[in-house]
């Protein structure tokens, strides 16, 4: 079941449709069934409480008003690996300053065109 906080994929008619962070589930007055405050994040961002079963915010299929609906938890990104430490034991690129490079005064940063 998700948490506070997941990002979701909400399919509209077998389609992804938008995607929605669940900002709270509190449980429902009916046994096994959970409000659950969504976040869309559409333009402009909008709130909406949905009244679900679990294994709707695990991937099963329901209706709404005879259209098919599916939550699925959006995968989340994998870490960047660091860059590798430079000989100088820096984690890194170098650091070039604009002015070096406005007046050429590092050779190695402007090549010659001749």
């Amino acid at each position: 079941m998700g948490v506070t906080g997941d990002v979701v994929i909400i399919h509209i008619n077998n389609k992804p449709s938008v995607y929605a962070r669940i900002e709270s589930i509190e449980p429902d007055i009916k046994p096994n069934w959970y409000q659950v405050k969504f976040l869309f994040l559409s333009f402009p961002p909008q709130e909406m409480t949905w009244i679900l079963r679990k294994e709707y915010l695990e991937g099963s299929s329901f209706t709404m008003k005879d259209i098919p609906i599916q939550i699925k938890p959006l995968d989340k990104p994998e870490q960047q690996k660091p860059y590798p430490r430079s000989k100088s034991g820096r984690q890194g690129g170098e650091v070039i300053s604009i002015n070096q490079i406005r007046t050429g005064k590092d050779k190695k940063i402007i090549p010659d065109k001749t």
